[in-house]
């Protein structure tokens, strides 16, 4: 890991995870805090970039950081896996937008109406792994969590809701179909 956003990010999610094992007196507590808050920086920098790939590798540390360290059940390491997996078909369908004539297969296999949104552009695997990862991140928010860490998990929507963006602007990119116009 080269890119100096995505160090950080894993060195503070690293971290975290360290301060929580020792976590007891409210000194410590207040560390655990100023970590998560460094964390939370980090991720609005990084979706400030609107780099696509950079944000599917802030969610993959935080994910695998997560599958590592604080699984704590099977259903949760079952969801975890599930995310896993969605990013992965979120790097591999990247992959493929960035190569129009790829894409074309894409396009025509996703040719059912169900298949395709609005603006009939198809609902591949990437945008169905963004849908199901946003709804994840929509159900941690329910948790008992620290305002720090609800925080962070509304800055990881936000990500992943401009990423699934950014990817449906390489969607037009490579079908050569003009984007609508941004309303005013």
């Amino acid at each position: 890991m080269t890119d100096i956003l995505l160090l950080s990010l894993a060195n503070a999610s690293a971290a975290e995870t360290n301060l929580m094992a020792e976590h007891g007196a409210t000194p410590l507590a207040k560390k655990i805090t100023t970590t998560r808050q460094g964390m939370l920086a980090d991720l609005k920098a990084i979706g400030a970039t609107k780099d696509l790939e950079k944000i599917i590798e802030a969610e993959k540390i935080l994910v695998n950081r997560d599958l590592t360290d604080h699984t704590n059940s099977p259903k949760m390491a079952s969801s975890l896996k599930e995310a896993q997996n969605g990013l992965e078909t979120i790097e591999a369908h990247i992959g493929i937008v960035g190569n129009p004539a790829e894409y074309q297969t894409v396009n025509k296999s996703d040719s059912l109406k169900k298949m395709r949104d609005h603006r009939d552009l198809p609902k591949d695997g990437a945008r169905q792994a963004f849908r199901s990862h946003d709804t994840r991140l929509e159900n941690l928010d329910a948790g008992r969590v620290s305002d720090t860490e609800k925080n962070i998990i509304q800055q990881r929507q936000k990500n992943i809701r401009i990423a699934e963006k950014e990817y449906i602007n390489r969607q037009y990119k490579a079908l050569g179909i003009e984007p609508p116009k941004p309303r005013p």
